[in-house]
């Protein structure tokens, strides 16, 4: 496991834990061999990550679940704008 990195600005954030709370962590760390702050820091970033990966639920009322399955069903024509922004994209992104 990788140790995150350190930079010029660092920000200490306080933590209160009970002794049984503290050990357990503790020990959960050395496993990892790393210091109680870094085991902290890695777990909390990674569950930070993994909770931005998690999709939105959208609810639309009945009027709007229409419109957006009619314009998926019947899309409209593209015009000059879009056709440039498409072409701007592929190559951008090398996609052809």
């Amino acid at each position: 496991m990788s140790t995150p990195t350190q930079t010029s600005q660092t920000t200490t954030i306080e933590i209160t834990l009970n002794r049984e709370q503290q050990e357990l962590l503790e020990q959960a760390a050395t496993l990892w061999g790393l210091s109680l702050s870094e085991y902290l820091l890695q777990v909390a970033l990674n569950l930070a990550e993994e909770v931005q990966l998690k999709p939105e639920r959208l609810v639309l009322s009945e009027a709007n679940w229409e419109i957006v399955t009619s314009a998926i069903e019947n899309p409209p024509e593209l015009n000059s704008k879009l056709k440039a922004a498409i072409a701007r994209y592929r190559q951008e992104y090398k996609r052809k």
